[in-house]
């Protein structure tokens, strides 16, 4: 019997996840509790204390299923002008701020840039629809909605928009331009990222310059803040035709946001250059700020101790420089975004199996996995397919299937000798489209190789021998798959790897992690386009949960769900949850400094270096 350890929530997490499923109530700030996106960043110094944004205002009442959720108007601060904005204390103006990364920059077009990473430069080129704070609250200064109006049904939103904005090449925003942006990006043939976290929108319209109006096909609370993400971005429409996705790639799509693409060199740097025309003046702060391209950790620790650069990215499993930068007068924080998935298509044999899938489980010695690849820095999975720090997330007393490898020999043997099979297994089946599985986006696949893809960074190389000695020592055949993990022509659609070596950060409503990689069709093949029972069953749950508006309610089904796919073993091998460590030189200021969650968005790492200046 599987025992649930139900965490207890704060009173400030249960009012402000309320205050995020109930759409009226949505418009006010948030609480200053845990983020309930599974991505808070935990900071590894004392926050100091800084100023708190508007109080949540606590519903009269949560909403059940079936009542008329929402009929009145939510209305956000007056518009910021640039007589509204104040400058921060101590702010010394201009600069030009360093970051130092691993390699990431395949191109710059945001809306087909698939890479977890390029959320924290393509947040910073633009404004979305509806920006998400550090508790998923709305951001009122950094969305380009200044009210929205929920219909009865609950399925039409109207949106009034900012005026005065500017996009990078000197267009006007408006309606149109991001009712452009939305279908561009809701169109499957252009493999926008984040399509499947606003795929329920069904139409979009213009009501008016400055009025536009969303149709979704179900009942879907998380759109809002989904709409905060790169999805929820405009670009303009006149570049587009000019420069089309080649053009954008290589020199960056002109949206919105307070820095613009100036120059990008493969392999070696992105820079970035505030926007002459920004529409709340006084941001950004800095002058510009560069992606520097560096490969070797221990070179990125060495620059930020030198001064060559002044914020740097260090992976966990560099415990040596973790640990140098820690002794040191570098600022760390750290984050814990990233789950780590070796995912399986459940759709397709032998991993239509729930034998197979249980073996797969059984082969990875996970606290191995967490020791070796991430210095011990990470959280071993445990049953929640969200990081520890989110509200939805659970932990189990008992792991149903812990690391065993006799066991899960045993399990393949039976299923080989079941199929007339011999050991290792070798080959993944061949898989057909229903014509509704084709409409949504599904691929006809031919007989394949079991194999490890995965990009050829040497990280993800050492996760991927890693891991293949494992599967291997049970009775698979892993092929090695490396460098051929390009994620853009993959992502969402392309269900034909084994084992695709893949992380993810988790969106900013759990919705927007659940639907899409658990569901049917999921993204990165979790349950592929599987027609199980177990696998509709849980497909059913995830409805429902993204349907109500009972906060209480939505809580238990997630929790239903993840407890469902733990123990069919559906869609992946989860391994452990990856935190992402950053370090700021002494000079690298932001408003609220030096409290960590005032930098960073509640989805895939991102940094608020808008608000960000350097003070030297």
């Amino acid at each position: 019997m599987l025992i649930l350890s139900i965490r207890k929530y704060s009173s400030q997490l249960v009012l402000l996840l309320a205050g995020v499923l109930l759409i009226a109530a949505i418009s006010c700030g948030g609480s200053d509790g845990d983020d309930d996106s599974a991505a808070a960043a935990t900071s590894t110094s004392a926050p100091a204390a800084t100023a708190k944004p508007e109080a949540t205002a606590k519903p009269e009442a949560t909403l059940k299923p079936g009542t008329n959720p929402i009929s009145a108007t939510a209305t956000a601060a007056p518009v910021a002008t640039k007589a509204d904005v104040a400058e921060p204390e101590l702010l010394k103006r201009g600069g030009v701020l360093k970051y130092g990364a691993d390699p990431n920059n395949n191109h710059v077009f945001f809306q087909q840039y698939t890479p977890g990473a390029g959320a924290f430069w393509a947040m910073t080129v633009g404004d979305p629809l509806m920006a998400y704070g550090a508790d998923s609250e709305w951001l009122k200064e950094k969305s380009m909605a200044v009210s929205f109006d929920v219909s009865s049904d609950a399925q039409t939103l109207t949106f009034k928009l900012r005026e005065g904005v500017k996009m990078h090449d000197g267009t006007d925003y408006n309606a149109a331009v991001q009712k452009f942006s939305l279908d561009w990006v809701l169109d499957p043939d252009n493999t926008a990222v984040t399509r499947p976290q606003i795929a329920t929108i069904d139409k979009v319209t213009v009501i008016d310059e400055f009025t536009i109006e969303l149709h979704i096909s179900r009942v879907y609370t998380p759109i809002l803040s989904a709409l905060g993400m790169m999805g929820g971005m405009p670009f303009s429409p006149t570049a587009w035709e000019e420069q089309g996705a080649d053009g954008f790639k290589q020199n960056g799509a002109p949206s919105n946001g307070p820095f613009r693409v100036k120059e990008w060199i493969q392999g070696t740097r992105t820079t970035f250059e505030a926007h002459p025309d920004y529409w709340n003046e006084g941001k950004p702060y800095l002058d510009g700020w560069i992606w520097e391209e560096i490969g070797d950790s221990q070179v990125r620790g060495a620059a930020l101790t030198t001064g060559a650069i002044d914020l740097a990215q260090i992976p966990p499993s560099d415990t040596d420089t973790v640990a140098a930068l820690r002794a040191g007068d570098a600022h760390p924080f750290v984050n814990f975004a990233g789950v780590r998935i070796s995912h399986h298509n459940a759709a397709r044999a032998p991993f239509d199996d729930k034998r197979v899938r249980i073996a797969a489980q059984m082969a990875l010695d996970r606290q191995a996995w967490n020791d070796v690849l991430l210095g011990g820095e990470g959280h071993t999975y445990m049953g929640s397919v969200l990081p520890p720090t989110s509200g939805f997330a659970f932990e189990v007393d008992e792991y149903p299937y812990e690391y065993n490898p006799e066991k899960a020999r045993e399990l393949l043997e039976e299923y080989a000798a079941e199929k007339g099979l011999t050991l290792p297994l070798t080959t993944m089946s061949a898989f057909t489209c229903s014509a509704a599985q084709a409409e949504a986006g599904c691929v006809d696949l031919v007989e394949q190789p079991i194999s490890i893809v995965t990009t050829s960074s040497a990280e993800n190389v050492k996760r991927a021998e890693f891991e293949a000695a494992y599967f291997n020592a049970v009775g698979f055949e892993v092929t090695m798959d490396l460098g051929s993990g390009n994620e853009a022509p993959r992502t969402f659609v392309s269900k034909d790897a084994s084992f695709s070596l893949r992380g993810f950060g988790v969106r900013p409503h759990p919705s927007g992690s659940f639907d899409s990689y658990m569901g049917v069709g999921g993204y990165w093949n979790n349950g592929g386009w599987s027609t199980a029972p177990k696998q509709l069953e849980l497909q059913a749950i995830l409805e429902a949960a993204a349907a109500t508006y009972d906060y209480s309610e939505q809580v238990q089904l997630y929790k239903d769900a993840q407890e469902l796919y733990m123990l069919e073993a559906l869609g992946g091998v989860k391994s452990a949850n990856n935190p992402t460590f950053w370090f700021s030189n002494s000079n690298v200021k932001w408003e609220g400094w030096p409290n960590d969650k005032a930098v960073m968005f509640p989805s895939d790492s991102s940094m608020k270096v808008y608000n960000m200046w350097l003070d030297n």
